[in-house]
């Protein structure tokens, strides 16, 4: 029961370590998207789009930036997977 809860302390921080590091790269990307290519939002917005629209390019850049390099992170999240299983079957034969 023990190991249990520690696995997942350990799952709970990792991912949330990782999803922070993400979370600042998206929302650094936007923002400096919003910056430097604002003139497109406006282009968007003048030729009819809804706000969501315009910012649709943007939010979809940061989201790629984001989540792109943690699932080249594919080593990490298999051995996160392995140690799962081995706490499984330890778990089991006890």
């Amino acid at each position: 029961m023990i190991l249990t809860i520690l696995y997942l302390l350990l799952v709970l921080a990792l991912v949330g370590w990782k999803g922070w590091h993400a979370w600042l790269r998206g929302r650094s990307t936007y923002q400096q998207d919003m910056q430097h290519h604002g003139s497109l939002r406006e282009y968007l917005l003048g030729n009819g789009a809804t706000e969501w629209q315009s910012k649709e390019p943007f939010l979809r850049h940061a989201l790629q930036r984001a989540f792109i390099p943690m699932v080249r992170q594919w080593r990490f999240w298999l051995a996160l997977i392995g140690l799962g299983v081995l706490v499984l079957v330890l778990r089991s034969c006890s």
